[in-house]
């Protein structure tokens, strides 16, 4: 069907010159008269019909193009011809007005059959076990796969003024070229992540050893070296040579066109560069088993060019998808991946630990973390001062060391905080069906007794899995859905919760997809740590039958762990952390916490001369006399001491080192700091000499300063420090002579 100028709808009919034996999927793309895209359709049933109002055939383009993945991304008019090799009909008019285009060639069929590649790869990280680096396959990562431009699809759009530096990256051998810093974690790339190399146009299988390998594993001096040898094989090829010595911007796009692979040994370390070399598309996600492998099928023109494959990674960090692998695109391409290569990706974020890889064997409850940071083992349970600070000694009972040296018991724990576990296999079972935690205050905020009752936390949970559908194009995706653990009643058991059984499709969850999956940690509990203020508080984990009773004779090995250390293997909880526990068996599993959600408070008094405020005003003129007293005073406070201070005087522009040795001062807030004595009401002083702070500017007697005072809280919700605790101030002042 045709339709008249200014109907509703454009629609035309889109044929083939000759007829198809096996169908392709076709979409058809509608642009403006300045190539912008207006919108996209399939092509159904011979027909393609737009939405866009179309007045005279003259408006708009027209290109028809096979369904990918690459060409349903692209919206470039003129890449989507060379790249894609999609059909640009002529609109016309028949007869009787209305639009039509001619069927498609039969020279575009070969460019639109594809062949299938096959994609396999490995994502580990290495570990410290026990002393030794074991590597580890990392379960449920999200690999993404991009596929590489060709350079010759890029290179008529680089702008000349970029292609006239080229030559000197070659002739002039003074001309330094830094080596990238390679980062440890990756990080992504700049505002350009999204573009890629190519280099080769000729389909060869490589062996394994021919596929490069991350530049990660190259030395400094290796980069160095191999730059200057591809300086010293341009400069010997002639022709190359006499073609930069034009700094003709045309014949040098054409000799880069020829000779790229050489120039790509320079280019993939010019990071200014890299957006209009490099580009890539997205193929596939994929996401990793639980032994770190993933394995999928890629679809390339039988007639173009091999697939020169990058590939980055996230995994599931605090709730949400985070990058974790991302290296520098044009120095980790696989170029002309060979088909069924395993490709293996090690990851060194921090961030991502050995959590799921291996299913727990026998009965066991592993007490894993608080948030996803802080293990559990790094929560100080007994009553104990450790080494004094500034002078003071700290109680750090239910204190972490989380983001502090090993043994550096001193933070609290804030608002946010939920509780990781992990079950093995065998759980549940009849004898352990469901767990519940509870909590009591046993301390107030200045550690003082507290009456506290036990109080069941009865939140609702929800365990994610993952599962995969169809759309209904016939193309796969990953989804995400919830059951619900708890709270229940069960028999004379009240707010319980399930004990996740090995797949969400067993009973009693019974999730209608067939390959849904969850990750083996189970976020099993929240708490508002704002409920009963603060102090410190003893959290208790029970477990229960399948009838609802409450089991008090537990094995004491089922309890687990982290290793303080290393984190994995897990170890036996120790009898500080068990309720009841005899020579073999207890009644449940506690942790002791400190709570505090108290803010800091940061204030700077005006500055006084000989005891004297001497800056009434808002304007900060302070006089003095040669032989005067200057007293600084600043408050740093917390309810319970638990944060740290940084105050910094700045005199004007200057960079005075010996001044700001005199004046600047940090360290947590219960005691001195750099000569300024701290009183009970947190308020801290130091009197300096004019010399003091005048020091380079002494000569000319006078100088303008800021005062900067920034109190940082030390509570953390498990993941990180809790900023919306923190406070700062800034004053300025100015010395005269009187």
């Amino acid at each position: 069907m045709t339709n008249k100028k200014g109907d509703k709808d454009f629609r035309v009919f889109v044929k083939f010159d000759k007829e198809m034996t096996e169908p392709i999927e076709l979409k058809a793309l509608l642009f403006d008269k300045k190539k912008r895209l207006l919108e996209r359709t399939f092509v159904r049933n011979e027909e393609a019909v737009f939405k866009t109002k179309v007045r005279t055939k003259d408006d708009v383009r027209l290109l028809i193009v096979p369904n990918s993945r690459g060409a349903e991304r692209e919206t470039d008019y003129d890449l989507l011809q060379t790249k894609y090799k999609a059909y640009k009909p002529i609109i016309r008019f028949t007869n009787d007005q209305q639009f039509e285009i001619l069927p498609i060639p039969e020279l575009f069929l070969p460019f639109w059959f594809t062949r299938k590649c096959r994609v396999a790869g490995n994502v580990s990280k290495f570990f410290d076990i026990n002393g030794f680096a074991e590597k580890k396959g990392l379960c449920h990562m999200r690999v993404h796969i991009c596929e590489v431009d060709r350079i010759q699809w890029l290179i008529p759009r680089i702008p000349d003024d970029i292609i006239s530096r080229i030559p000197d990256l070659v002739l002039n051998p003074e001309l330094p070229i830094p080596v990238p810093v390679l980062p440890d974690p990756p990080i992504p790339d700049p505002v350009f992540t999204n573009l890629l190399p190519t280099i080769a146009d000729i389909d060869t299988v490589f062996s394994a050893s021919d596929i490069p390998k991350p530049i990660a594993a190259v030395s400094a001096e290796d980069i160095t070296s191999r730059l200057q040898n591809t300086r010293q094989s341009i400069a010997a090829n002639t022709d190359v040579l006499s073609i930069l010595q034009t700094r003709n911007p045309r014949l040098i796009k054409n000799t880069i066109l020829a000779n790229f692979e050489l120039f790509h040994s320079i280019f993939c370390f010019v990071p200014w560069l890299w957006p209009y070399f490099y580009r890539c598309d997205e193929l596939a996600v994929v996401y990793t088993d639980a032994n770190g492998d993933f394995d999928t099928n890629i679809f390339y023109s039988i007639f173009g060019d091999h697939p020169d494959l990058y590939f980055w990674v996230e995994a599931f960090i605090d709730d949400q998808w985070t990058t974790v692998y991302r290296p520098s695109i044009p120095c980790h391409t696989y170029w002309q991946y060979p088909c069924g290569t395993e490709v293996n990706i090690t990851i060194s974020d921090p961030r991502v630990r050995w959590e799921c890889t291996e299913e727990l064997c026998g009965e066991l409850v592993w007490v894993k973390t608080i948030g996803h940071g802080t293990s559990v083992s790094h929560i100080q349970q007994n009553s104990t001062t450790g080494l004094p600070i500034q002078g003071k000694l700290l109680n750090r009972q239910g204190l972490t060391d989380t983001h502090e040296p090993k043994g550096n018991y001193r933070r609290p724990f804030g608002a946010g905080l939920y509780f990781i576990l992990q079950f093995s296999n065998e759980l549940p079972s009849d004898k352990y069906t469901y767990y519940r935690w509870s909590y009591r205050k046993i301390k107030n905020a200045d550690l003082s007794n507290a009456s506290g009752t036990t109080e069941r936390l009865g939140n609702l949970v929800q365990k994610q899995y993952s599962f995969t559908y169809v759309d209904m194009d016939g193309h796969f995706h990953f989804d995400y859905d919830k059951v619900t653990l708890g709270p229940v009643d069960v028999g004379a058991g009240i707010g319980l919760y399930k004990i996740p059984t090995a797949s969400p499709k067993d009973t009693p969850f019974n999730v209608p997809q067939n390959d849904a999956q969850w990750d083996q940690n189970t976020r099993s509990i929240s708490f508002d740590s704002a409920l009963d203020g603060d102090g410190l508080y003893e959290f208790t984990l029970e477990l229960f039958d399948s009838a609802g009773n409450k089991i008090n004779t537990i094995p004491n090995e089922l309890f687990q762990v982290p290793d303080y250390n290393t984190f994995v293997p897990s170890v036996n909880a120790p009898s500080v952390n068990l309720v009841n526990s005899g020579i073999n068996t207890c009644s449940a599993f506690k942790m002791v916490m400190r709570i505090d959600n108290s803010k800091t408070t940061a204030e700077i008094a005006k500055i006084k001369v000989d005891g004297v405020e001497k800056n009434p005003t808002c304007c900060g003129f302070v006089p003095y006399k040669g032989t005067s007293d200057i007293t600084v005073t600043f408050k740093a406070y917390h309810p319970q001491n638990f944060a740290d201070f940084n105050f910094r005087i700045q005199k004007g522009t200057c960079n005075d080192a010996v001044q700001t040795s005199k004046t600047n001062a940090k360290g947590m807030v219960n005691g001195n700091a750099n000569g300024y004595t701290r009183n009970i009401f947190s308020m801290y002083t130091k009197t300096f000499t004019p010399a003091d702070l005048l020091g380079i500017c002494t000569s000319e007697g006078k100088a303008a300063f800021a005062e900067h005072l920034y109190v940082n809280a030390l509570a953390t919700n498990g993941n990180h420090e809790i900023n919306s605790y923190d406070s700062s101030a800034l004053a300025a002042f100015a010395l005269e002579p009187k």
